[in-house]
């Protein structure tokens, strides 16, 4: 079986840091940079911890000692590590953020690369709007776990940890009954861990679900109105809304509940300190700036604890988007692309020979089976038949978006798996019914496949595919944008401007899948006329129903259910039948 049609790899659940270890090639390159960055974090927190210190010190030798030589040079002592932290701080910021950035886009951009190189199965079996929320929502939240929940975590595990020591160098006592309630937290959380994890694995499906419904919709705004189906789609997003709603409060109340662990920590520490503390003070065996200083730092410990904790949400929405972003990148590509045989132009003069193939989409569905044919070079071939035998699936093998599940397809007697794929997409393009177009000009549309086309060429294209008329007959010429997926063109003017991209790209192999279908007899004829000046001594596949647009085919080949049941002349075939 081809890993053509391998989809995703059934659901395993793996440890989280498992599940984050890819992106350790994307961190490795600028290793010194994050090193760099997680130092200034140090220091930038250990100077963001003095105050407190500088507080104590103030009240017991100043304030209460008695000495106030000592406050101008303290407060401006102070002052200046306060400037320099918030300096430090300011500086990582920019470079953290500069750096993490530049790795989620290149994350991105290889997410984006992966996903054409997989099969096209893929996309036909998964709602279009889950994959859209894969690239722009999950890998939103990975960057939110680079870019901020990680800093942040660091910044309130360093201040949890700086504000520990801190405060059982001051009353070791109190600091230890502290942490008596510490324990309690962190089992609640770790009970709460679970439920929060499939929450948020609910939410994330439901918003994908949201999406393709909306891309769905709007793609056939006009149909929905034609049958006054508005009402029906508008109740169908309030379902799927009120569906999302009902996890998004189960999962606030369970956040709720773990943030709520923080603040009875904090109820529990300000008996101890106003109430232990406060006696020792009483007792002479504490000085107020002790107390003051303690009650600072057990306070700085709160907002970080608190952080911390509430991070779990957090850390439970990336580690759902980590795995339904791994499950797409764990997809094996369609094929191996590192073919690198180029034909010469005697070799490209030669047939392409389909050798036995089968194919299938999956295991259950056998599309194609021990078929051979040739294409014989430098003239047109048709190739007809009903509806689901696998005249379009010829068709992607022969432009090689998929690789046989059995036997060969060669050129010149070379596998079509050892060509150079960048060589191969400039000989061989296909026009087909279902033509895409995308939000642009006129012009950006024609010169998609030849980016670096003039406008001359662009315009002779045009005038071969016979539509420069209408576009010279538009207000604003090329330059006009066509709506997305070109909405304001009619069937045939699309098909005529996809004719005209690939004549722009001029190939040597065309393949023309009821390219067609939608033009009338007159404007089918002349563009004909047009491509057989064009495609002169080249090689040409027509795919379809008309029996006006296959007449002038030198070889024409019939495909039933059953394979191949004639190929050859149309006349030979014309007289048997």
């Amino acid at each position: 079986m081809d890993t053509c049609a391998t989809l995703e790899k059934p659901e395993q659940e793996k440890p989280f840091f498992s599940q984050i270890r890819y992106l350790g090639a994307y961190l490795a390159p600028h290793k010194q940079v994050l090193i760099f960055s997680l130092f200034l974090s140090t220091i930038s927190t250990v100077l963001g911890m003095v105050q407190p210190y500088f507080a104590k010190i103030l009240i017991d030798r100043v304030f209460l000692g008695n000495q106030p030589q000592f406050l101008f040079s303290i407060l401006a002592a102070l002052i200046a590590l306060l400037i320099i932290s918030f300096g430090i701080r300011v500086g990582n910021g920019y470079i953290y953020t500069r750096y993490s950035a530049k790795i989620l886009f290149l994350m991105r951009e290889d997410l984006f690369d992966h996903l054409q190189k997989i099969s096209l199965t893929f996309f036909s079996k998964k709602k279009l709007g889950d994959i859209y929320s894969r690239i722009a929502s999950d890998m939103a939240d990975i960057q939110a776990l680079v870019t901020d929940i990680f800093p942040r975590y660091v910044f309130d595990f360093l201040t949890c940890l700086i504000s520990g020591v801190i405060l059982f160098s001051l009353n070791w006592k109190m600091a230890l009954m502290s942490l008596v309630f510490l324990p309690f937290a962190v089992i609640i959380v770790q009970k709460l861990k679970p439920r929060l994890f499939s929450l948020s694995n609910d939410v994330a499906k439901s918003n994908a679900d949201i999406a393709h419904f909306l891309f769905e919709s709007l793609s056939n705004t006009a149909v929905i109105r034609a049958f006054g189906a508005e009402k029906t789609e508008s109740n169908k997003l309030k379902d799927k809304q009120s569906a999302v709603l009902t996890f998004l409060l189960k999962y606030q109340v369970l956040g709720a509940v773990s943030g709520s662990v923080s603040t009875a920590f904090g109820i529990v520490n300000s008996l101890i300190v106003f109430g232990y503390g406060g006696w020792q003070v009483l007792e002479g065996q504490l000085t107020v700036g002790s107390l003051v200083a303690f009650s600072v730092y057990q306070g700085r410990v709160f907002g970080p604890l608190q952080g911390l904790l509430d991070g779990v949400l957090s850390l439970q929405k990336s580690k759902v988007a980590i795995k339904r972003v791994r499950k797409i990148l764990d997809i094996p590509p369609c094929f191996d692309d590192t073919g690198d045989t180029i034909l010469t132009k005697a070799q490209m003069e030669q047939d392409i020979c389909v050798n036995g193939v089968g194919f299938s989409y999956d295991k259950n569905t056998r599309i194609l089976n021990n078929t051979s044919f040739t294409l014989p070079s430098g003239k047109t071939t048709a190739l007809v038949g009903p509806s689901g035998v696998g005249k379009t699936t010829l068709c992607h093998l022969l432009l090689r978006l998929f690789n046989p599940d059995a036997g060969t397809i060669t050129w010149a007697g070379q596998d079509f798996k050892t060509f150079d794929k960048n060589w191969f997409r400039k000989q061989v393009a296909m026009v087909s019914q279902e033509t895409f177009l995308f939000h642009a000009s006129i012009l950006e549309n024609i010169r998609f496949f030849k980016p670096e086309a003039s406008q001359e060429e662009i315009e002779k294209a045009a005038e071969a595919a016979q539509i420069d008329d209408f576009i010279q007959s538009l207000p604003r010429g090329y330059d006009t944008l066509i709506g997305d997926r070109g909405t304001r063109l009619s069937g045939g003017q699309k098909q005529r401007l996809s004719i005209a991209r690939a004549i722009l790209l001029n190939p040597k192999v065309l393949i023309m899948d009821e390219a067609t279908a939608f033009l009338d007899v007159k404007v089918e004829n002349q563009i004909k006329q047009t491509l057989r000046q064009l495609m002169k001594d080249k090689t040409i596949l027509l795919v379809s129903h008309r029996a006006s647009s296959i007449e002038n085919a030198h070889k024409i080949i019939v495909l039933d259910e059953n394979g191949i049941s004639y190929q050859g002349p149309a006349k030979e075939l014309n007289h048997e039948s």
